[in-house]
């Protein structure tokens, strides 16, 4: 049997490769229990907003809901001018992205500011606020949203007209 001697170095590479050999494995192990998942688009559901908490035309897509991987849920909102959601809270806050024209969102404490495309609203958990379109251009977002306690959104009573006008005068 021949034993040939490594350097510190090369024995260093054999280790290292080794080392490297197995969490390459191990990734592999644990990769093929953990899947990536594609949610196609026939899957999402789509519907119109309901008129007891939107104002105007609003249309939703339901991109994902909550599952083993997230305590949160996302979904497409697309607002008319005009259109708005009602008065509402959510006990674990919400995230909304927008994806189109401008989103104004406003609290109960008077301040209402305007999210324009690639901006981003966060709202803390149980902020009273709203959100929706311009008077005269229609905007779109994406709203991730997280549960706690089962629940993601208490929905409140409707943002009057004579709200809305008033808010989108004072918009920021």
């Amino acid at each position: 049997m021949k034993i040939s001697k490594l350097s510190g170095a090369k024995l260093g590479a054999c280790a290292a490769s080794a080392l490297l050999a197995s969490n390459v494995a191990l990734a592999s192990d644990t990769a093929s229990t953990a899947m990536q998942r594609v949610i196609k688009q026939e899957q999402m559901k789509v519907m119109k907003g309901d008129s007891a908490i939107f104002s105007g035309d609003v249309k939703v897509t339901l991109l994902f809901g909550e599952s083993e991987n997230r305590n949160a849920g996302g979904g497409l909102v697309e607002f008319s001018p005009k259109a708005r959601s009602a008065w509402h809270t959510h006990p674990a806050g919400q995230t909304l992205i927008v994806v189109e024209g401008e989103i104004y969102t406003g609290t109960e404490d008077g301040i209402t500011q305007i999210a324009k495309k690639g901006e981003v609203i966060e709202c803390p958990a149980n902020v009273k606020h709203w959100h929706g379109a311009g008077e005269k251009q229609k905007g779109a977002h994406i709203a991730l949203t997280g549960s706690k306690e089962g629940k993601n959104v208490i929905w409140l009573e409707k943002l009057s007209d004579a709200e809305y006008q008033k808010a989108i005068k004072s918009a920021k």
